[in-house]
């Protein structure tokens, strides 16, 4: 990771990695102690056992010791960008630990998301304007996609790889500071999907799927600050499958008259698993196959002259409404 001291890059992964596996570890065996499980869901039909929370606790709460400690700094404090995007991730992660505990009802946990997106803005003192309320709509959609993404072994994880890794990838896309906060995300999520991936050793829970959409979104805008329209177009293809998950359970769901917020069969991968007998690692591949197909976006919009992006988007585009309808084709199974 270039930036940090020398002989500091390596060894200092290692030190973060480490440091969230025995981080996930204690809160696997501490929600274990506290009777803190996702117990079996009808509505996921392979989730057979009980399930230890916290993994997003554990994750957010060793990012911000270790973004805080990075010798990376070298003991300069955090700019305020930072700051307020730590504090954005902590803020969900106790938020999400609520709704973990105790499921919100979808108005409350909708006000709760705007709220903390909101004041993290402000934080960071985003003028009130209307390019306040497009990167608030922007949040709190991102923060909402990855909620939703998290209903299978190992998924929330991949695809939150994926978009960190697309940040990382594309040259000239980050500055160096979010490139230390976006490589540290990457190993911590790196490491608890090895807790994560089926059959999952623990979930990381509304606390951690709250928590990874914000930073993503807020890692997102701020590469994409004062980018062309067309560059701030192609961060979208950095979490291509969340998006087109939402796109896909808030249209089914409002059909049947019910609130996108509440639980349903209708996801991807359980459509994939119940209806076409994939495995949880076939899914995996395929979403991460997928994810990373269009998280080159960002990179072909640095290469590329705007007439040749825009015709690549326009092909992205007809890619994903394909992707879409061939799932919406298969039906969810019947929960009761």
């Amino acid at each position: 990771m270039s930036g940090l001291p020398a002989g500091h890059s390596l060894a200092w992964l290692l030190v973060a990695a480490v440091a969230f596996g025995v981080a996930t570890e204690a809160a696997r065996r501490l929600a274990w102690a506290i009777g803190f499980v996702a117990r079996p869901n009808p509505i996921v039909r392979s989730h057979r056992s009980p399930v230890p929370y916290l993994g997003g606790v554990a994750l957010v709460l060793a990012y911000l010791v270790l973004l805080t400690g990075s010798p990376s700094r070298g003991g300069s404090p955090l700019c305020r960008d930072a700051v307020g995007r730590g504090l954005g991730a902590l803020a969900f992660a106790a938020f999400g630990t609520c709704d973990d505990v105790r499921a919100l009802p979808p108005a409350v946990k909708l006000l709760g998301q705007l709220a903390i997106c909101g004041a993290c803005l402000a934080l960071t003192g985003e003028p009130l304007s209307p390019g306040l309320l497009l990167k608030l709509l922007v949040l709190t959609t991102l923060v909402n996609a990855y909620n939703l993404i998290d209903v299978m072994d190992g998924l929330l994880c991949l695809l939150a790889s994926v978009a960190m890794l697309g940040l990382l990838a594309t040259p000239g896309l980050t500055p160096l500071c979010l490139r230390h906060e976006v490589a540290l995300g990457l190993v911590g999520v790196g490491v608890i999907f090895l807790f994560n991936c089926p059959p999952a050793r623990v979930y990381l829970g509304d606390a951690g799927s709250h928590a990874l959409g914000f930073l993503i979104g807020s890692w997102c805008l701020a590469a994409g600050r004062g980018a062309g329209p067309l560059r701030a177009l192609s961060l979208a293809g950095l979490c291509a499958v969340p998006l087109l998950e939402l796109v896909l359970l808030v249209p089914a769901r409002l059909a049947r008259g019910s609130s996108p917020f509440c639980g349903s069969p209708d996801h991807f991968a359980l459509r994939l698993q119940d209806q076409l007998r994939w495995s949880k690692w076939q899914v995996l591949a395929a979403a991460g196959g997928v994810g990373a197909l269009f998280a080159v976006a960002p990179w072909f919009a640095a290469l590329l002259a705007p007439p040749a992006f825009a015709a690549y988007v326009l092909g992205a585009t007809a890619l994903a409404a394909i992707l879409w309808h061939g799932v919406w084709r298969i039906p969810p199974h019947r929960t009761g």
